[in-house]
């Protein structure tokens, strides 16, 4: 069985879980020990179980309860040596024993599972995305991505599931209080994607065999749920691709566990 879900998803904190008949893989950990402890505890899963956390970059809303869970837990760190160094840089507490390299692109290959990293576009050390390939079909998560670039594009087709950032509405942001310099770097090559380069994106994906989609990483501040599902639907509904028949489309709550894909 595979199951794939959100434990939390925002500017705020952030941790996608992938449950491969019963091995538990966690991309990033932005949220507290209790916090995330108790979230898998009501999908009968548990932080003891996790084999590992695959980080996408160092900004905290991705990293904050990361040194605290997996030293508790012994739970392995995953990610390329850029962003491994600026952890250690940035938190003195974290256990770098647990610290485990692997350069973007590569494979990290178990028993019932691939995960595969790629680069994405955003201002950190490096950033990544990760392609998870198991026996139900793969699974994408990009969820901090300025542009769509080739390698993500690339990357990301031919998963069957997908987490992608749909971070903010244009309107929205322009013409909202934020500094102008910050709506630049939003909206920039190195800042967040917007609900209309995740429905281009997606576009291409579900033509590539995506049926399931967790819209991520929803700015609170600019964006609603609604509005994110609105323009994605209508954008995908252009290209003859109908939402709920040819694509399931869930937002990724900020707090709480999202919709769980489930493949037996």
């Amino acid at each position: 069985m595979l199951r794939v879900f959100t434990l939390y998803s925002g500017s705020s904190a952030n941790c996608t879980v992938i449950d491969i008949d019963g091995r538990v893989i966690l991309v990033d950990a932005g949220g507290g020990v209790k916090k995330t402890q108790k979230a898998l505890e009501s999908v009968g899963l548990s932080l003891s179980a996790v084999e590992a956390v695959f980080v996408t970059h160092e900004h905290s809303d991705h990293v904050a309860g990361l040194s605290t869970i997996c030293k508790h837990f012994r739970i392995p760190i995953i990610s390329n040596e850029a962003t491994l160094d600026a952890l250690s840089r940035e938190n003195g507490d974290i256990d770098t024993s647990l610290f485990c390299p692997m350069p973007s692109g590569a494979c990290a290959r178990r028993d019932c599972f691939e995960v595969t990293s790629f680069h994405s576009s955003h201002d950190s050390a490096e950033c990544v995305g990760y392609r998870i390939k198991t026996a139900h079909g793969d699974v994408g998560v990009c969820t901090d991505a300025g542009e769509v670039t080739p390698e993500i594009r690339t990357s990301l087709c031919g998963c069957k599931t997908v987490v992608l950032e749909s971070n903010h509405d244009k309107n929205m942001l322009f013409t909202g209080p934020y500094p102008y310099r910050l709506k630049q770097r939003i909206s920039g090559p190195f800042g967040h994607l917007s609900n209309e380069q995740c429905a281009e994106l997606l576009s291409t994906l579900v033509s590539r065999g995506a049926e399931n989609v967790l819209l991520a990483h929803l700015s609170k501040d600019n964006n609603t749920p609604e509005t994110a599902l609105s323009t994605v639907g209508s954008f995908l509904s252009v290209h003859n691709i109908k939402v709920g028949s040819d694509v399931n489309i869930f937002v990724a709550p900020r707090s709480e566990i999202s919709h769980i894909y489930t493949y037996n």
